[in-house]
């Protein structure tokens, strides 16, 4: 398990990319916050990991369908 700090730290980068321009909203940070924001974290990973692949899937299918309707 990661120290509690290095999930602060990779928690704070996640909602600063979460948000982008806009300010994160205050939150309590606890151990508890930072275990379910962390938790939530790596769910989004796990999520964005696999809309990437669905998306690049769905890419090389378009793709291969032009070449089949046009040749």
């Amino acid at each position: 398990m990661e120290p509690l700090e290095e999930r602060e730290t990779q928690v704070a980068a996640w909602l600063k990319k979460i948000f982008g321009d806009h300010p994160i909203p205050q939150y309590e940070v606890n151990p508890r916050t930072t275990e379910i924001l962390h938790h939530l974290s790596e769910r989004n990973r796990v999520r964005d990991r696999d809309v990437y692949l669905v998306v690049e899937d769905l890419k090389q299918k378009a793709s291969e369908y032009e070449s089949e309707v046009f040749f």
